[in-house]
């Protein structure tokens, strides 16, 4: 999606973090999945002999009338591009769960995207989606179920000191049950025990390619608008660090390495927990920039590449179903 003049964004991929879990991605489908790609087998079976269904836009574009409605395309998938058909900016989202097996969790996360018939979203304007979920607590070293989100493409990698600003206006809902809710109640959200998180992913690296895969970068930077317990902690939790407001909102950076070797640099809006920022419009670039300042080899330079973006959520666990929704998501890198 495109703002403004000058604008590099015109696509959106998927990304799997590192940073809010400990348990690490292994296997190609793992290193393509962080890379943005569709799975391997786009058709064919799951490990359980089930369908993973046919085609890249979630059912194929052939189950889309074309006419000025609105469809809604749902997958319960482990991994799967789903790419509605657009005549202006496209986009990918996936459920992408890796914390999962088929035999105990299948169907536990469903995400549901909505496709415009006639292929004419408005411009610079992402798909609607949510994600209804539920699973129960897994081990503290691997705690993480998935974090299906929505990911830039196409203008990543970039230098960083090619760009001037990373413009982002986001809408986003956490509610109790299986439909969105208009605004979250977050202490309905506590009695149910919900363990999650709402992030901007983004990788970066002195190599342009390792930049790309989030299981290789040397750097991941989150930015985190909700924490919801301190089982969805970040990396360095107990060690706050620097502040920086944007856009009227206070973020502390928590910084720590994960059991990959990656230096995971977290700003968590303040206060962490009860601190939530549902929407958020501003330029976020400074908690980039910000981090050359520091003194160490776990931060970032502006000779990196920033080679991967996303937001989402990453899913731990509740006790009830939970459905994550974004009616709005806008994001505009310049140069």
């Amino acid at each position: 999606m495109v703002l403004g003049v000058g604008l590099l964004v015109n696509a959106v991929l998927v990304a799997i973090p590192v940073g809010g879990s400990v348990g690490a991605l292994m296997g190609i489908d793992a290193h393509r999945a962080a890379t943005g790609q569709k799975p391997l087998f786009t058709g064919g079976t799951n490990d359980d002999g089930t369908s993973t269904g046919g085609g890249s836009t979630g059912g194929g574009s052939d189950a889309i009338p074309h006419n000025n409605g609105i469809t809604t395309v749902q997958h319960c998938d482990i991994s799967y591009g789903i790419i509605p058909p657009s005549k202006t900016e496209q986009f990918t989202l996936n459920p992408n769960q890796w914390g999962v097996t088929k035999a105990s969790d299948e169907r536990k996360l469903c995400m549901d995207v909505q496709f415009w018939n006639n292929e004419t979203y408005p411009t610079n304007t992402a798909p609607e989606f949510s994600v209804t979920w539920q699973f129960d607590p897994m081990s503290s070293t691997a705690p993480v179920h998935g974090y299906p989100n929505i990911r830039i493409d196409d203008v990543l990698p970039k230098a960083m000191d090619e760009v001037s600003e990373l413009n982002v206006d986001i809408h986003w809902t956490y509610g109790v049950g299986d439909t969105p809710a208009e605004t979250t109640d977050f202490d309905a959200l506590t009695e149910i025990n919900l363990a999650t998180n709402v992030a901007i992913d983004m990788f970066l690296d002195s190599d342009k390619d390792k930049a790309e895969n989030g299981t290789h970068a040397q750097y991941e930077v989150m930015v985190w608008f909700y924490m919801s317990s301190v089982i969805s902690q970040p990396y360095g939790w107990g060690k706050p660090g620097v502040n920086r407001t944007i856009d009227g909102t206070e973020f502390t950076l928590y910084a720590g390495t994960n059991l990959q070797g990656t230096n995971v640099l977290s700003w968590v809006a303040n206060p962490p927990i009860t601190g939530a920022v549902e929407k958020f419009t501003g330029d976020i670039y400074p908690l980039i920039t910000d981090l050359y300042d520091l003194s160490g080899d776990i931060y970032p330079s502006k000779s990196d590449y920033l080679g991967s973006l996303s937001f989402g959520t990453e899913v731990y666990s509740v006790d009830k179903n939970v459905t994550f929704w974004v009616p709005k998501y806008e994001i505009a890198i310049k140069s």
